[in-house]
């Protein structure tokens, strides 16, 4: 890429003038005054148009590394990489401390034991309970029996009292056999219901240990990628340490490409004009001021954002990718500034831009002609914010004027040309 400057031919007119050499003053203004109106030359001169916008190096390829989500909640940190480390894949860059879990994972599996033990122990008892009922039940069935086969009902040899009691034996014996039956029918009912608790407890003590278990598998986080270490910032503009607590999800640092770096950089919605993909670049970073890299602007965004919340001034979002990176100089973070091409005119008419008037339609030069001043209509082509070339209306060589305006100026010189515009503006930048 051709190197860009600034030509100081317009710095050194505009010294001349203010000493009174190679300028001429309009007729009729007084040389008393502290501003005199001078007049330039419109040159024709090759016209390199760029745009300057500063940013941020990024890595063009990073993976993330977050804290992994674990069922069980926060994380303390045990191992980290050190920051600007390079890495291979499957290294190990970060490391959790287990102590805690291994601590939840035993007093689980105790849970999930004891619960198990007591499970054992209600099967049990429901065994000793339902024998001894049926023990009992097996008692009153033979009792029944031998009443029902010996039952007295002779009155002329028994008396009137032991046929009753008789009667009262059998009737005892079959209300003690249905109560052995519904004994049964509850305690059953009532070791089931607790069986179902301790079950319900055992498998609440089995999940538990098994999502302890599954942070366990995740203490360890390896490079997905090789590459280098780059911490991201919390809130309070620090960075990860070993202790720290973290919460799932949160990301504490990135694994980037040292060697495919670019310049994310804000460009002013005033300078965006012409800045397109695939424009050339040269970036500057300022650890660096003495080195150029080159590079091509990769993506402009869409739309353009304010600086801050209100703020009237805009910019928009672009990338540059720089051709060739530097992993020992250039690190993710770094500032720096873009010089972007936004076009190329070889032979352009040039003027500067303070001597570009008026709005709309009506965008002119006071052009000097053997002493008689008159506006001329001129469309304008890209230029910056010191210069601007001229598409139609003026012509190299021809003088025009700076400075203030001077009263009872003639009508326009001709019609110029058509479609002058503020659009026109727009495509060289403002006034």
């Amino acid at each position: 890429m051709r190197r860009w400057h600034a030509p100081l031919v317009w710095l050194l007119v505009m010294v001349a003038c203010g000493q009174g050499t190679g300028c001429g003053l309009l007729p009729g203004a007084s040389s008393a005054r502290t501003a005199p109106t001078a007049t330039i030359p419109a040159v024709r001169t090759d016209f390199v148009v760029a745009v300057k916008a500063r940013g941020e190096l990024e890595a063009d390829q990073a993976s993330p590394i977050a804290v992994p989500r674990v069922p069980t909640g926060v994380l303390k940190v045990k191992e980290l990489a050190p920051e600007g480390s390079l890495v291979e894949k499957g290294d190990v860059i970060m490391a959790f401390d287990d102590s805690q879990l291994n601590i939840q994972l035993a007093n689980h599996t105790a849970t999930f034991r004891a619960s198990g033990r007591q499970i054992d122990g209600t099967r049990i008892d429901r065994g000793i309970d339902a024998d001894a009922t049926m023990t009992q039940r097996a008692i009153a069935e033979m009792e029944r029996d031998w009443a029902a086969e010996f039952q007295l009902e002779d009155d002329a040899i028994y008396s009137q009292l032991e046929i009753l009691e008789a009667s009262l034996d059998k009737s005892t014996a079959e209300e003690r056999i249905i109560f052995a039956d519904v004994k049964l029918l509850l305690k059953g009912e009532y070791y089931d219901i607790d069986e179902k608790i301790l079950d319900v407890e055992k498998g609440q003590a089995r999940d538990k240990m098994g999502r302890v278990e599954t942070s366990l598998a995740q203490l360890v986080l390896t490079a997905p990628i090789s590459g280098m270490v780059i911490y991201r910032k919390n809130w309070r503009g620090g960075t990860t340490t070993v202790g720290d607590t973290l919460w799932p999800g949160n990301v504490v640092m990135s694994i980037v490409d040292p060697t495919r770096t670019s310049l994310k950089v804000n460009v002013f919605e005033k300078d965006a004009a012409g800045v397109e993909e695939g424009a050339q670049a040269e970036v500057r970073i300022d650890a660096y001021m003495d080195r150029v890299f080159s590079g091509r602007v990769k993506s402009v965004s869409k739309l353009s954002r304010p600086i801050r919340e209100g703020s009237p001034v805009k910019y928009f979002d672009a990338v540059v990718s720089l051709d060739e990176g530097d992993p020992g100089l250039l690190k993710p973070g770094m500032k720096g500034e873009a010089t972007i091409l936004v076009a190329e005119l070889p032979g352009a008419v040039v003027v500067p831009r303070s001597a570009v008037r008026g709005v709309e339609s009506r965008i002119h030069v006071l052009v000097d002609k053997d002493g008689v001043v008159r506006r001329r209509l001129v469309t304008l082509g890209p230029g910056d914010q010191v210069r601007v070339s001229v598409q139609e209306g003026l012509d190299a060589g021809e003088r025009i004027l700076l400075g203030e305006e001077p009263a009872g100026l003639a009508e326009f010189d001709d019609p110029g040309p058509e479609g002058s515009s503020q659009a026109d503006m727009a495509a060289g930048g403002n006034s």
